[in-house]
């Protein structure tokens, strides 16, 4: 009788990377949850980019789905950005509401600097048009400049307001505040939750990997769609070894031109494995 009780309670269609427009995707909080019953997901995380707000426009409790509270929160290591998914923290903690308040004046301060960068070279844009694509809490992301770009005509598409203003060292490139990796762990673990690398196989360097483990963090996110087939399955030993959590994720913002797609995330029966096990441990702490 337990066996067939735990066959029925394992989780098996999983999604842990999604994105809503509380931070850069395309879906409300409630639209993602709807999707994510009708494609019959077990278990989902929502990770808007430095913040928890979407979880604020939904009742967890309520929904026929399993909802591990998550966030991908930016950080530094050795000058370089590398992007850690906090999944079951405790969204009344203050130290970690605090993280997400000085990122989301420090995100503000930025576009007004990317702005008037992008007035410099002829472009110009109000940072009233930015916020009305950066939702009702306003927490803006460069993806918002570049729709206002689109918008104004000033680039055909996102991708090329990135290849040739806006991305990583481009002309109106401005560096977001942000928090070394090592302080990111520990808000992270402080606030009762769990820090995992998002999309490993985008770290600037291949060390970083060791390092990050030697600072700390609890699991690596093995599975997602920029990932080649030897990256996963060298993340995968990595993990297994260093007895880390195993996640996956699509990383899916919503756009139709996005490779990202919502779906049941293809991973193993060990990633598979791990997060059950993820997921139990949550709920003992809730316990």
């Amino acid at each position: 009788m337990n066996m067939i009780v735990k066959t029925i309670d394992r989780i098996k269609r999983i999604n842990l990377h999604l994105h809503t427009n509380v931070s850069d995707g395309a879906l409300s909080p409630k639209k993602l949850i709807d999707r994510a019953i009708d494609i019959k997901l077990d278990l989902l995380s929502i990770t808007d980019h430095d913040t928890f707000e979407a979880y604020r426009h939904i009742d967890i409790k309520s929904l026929p789905l399993k909802i591990l509270p998550g966030m991908e929160i930016s950080s530094i290591h050795k000058g370089y950005d590398v992007h850690m998914l906090a999944y079951a923290y405790d969204m009344n903690n203050r130290e970690l509401a605090e993280m997400t308040d000085m990122y989301l004046s420090g995100r503000r301060d930025r576009a007004v600097l990317m702005i008037e960068k992008l007035a410099e070279l002829g472009m110009e844009i109000s940072l009233d048009e930015v916020v009305a694509f950066a939702g009702a809490r306003e927490l803006i992301v460069r993806p918002h400049i570049a729709q206002a770009m689109v918008k104004r005509g000033y680039v055909a598409n996102k991708n090329e307001a990135f290849d040739k203003y806006i991305g990583n060292n481009k002309p109106a490139f401005v560096h977001k505040p942000e928090l070394l990796v090592g302080e990111v762990i520990k808000l992270i673990q402080n606030a009762g939750g769990f820090a995992v690398v998002a999309h490993p196989g985008k770290l600037a360097q291949p060390e970083f990997m060791e390092e990050l483990i030697d600072l700390g963090i609890d699991g690596i996110e093995v599975w997602h769609p920029d990932h080649y087939q030897y990256q996963i399955e060298e993340f995968t030993q990595l993990a297994l070894k260093k007895g880390l959590y195993l996640t996956g994720g699509s990383d899916y913002h919503g756009e139709q031109d996005n490779h990202n797609l919502f779906d049941n995330v293809p991973v193993k029966e060990l990633v598979l494995d791990s997060v059950n096990k993820l997921w139990k441990e949550y709920q003992c702490r809730l316990n």
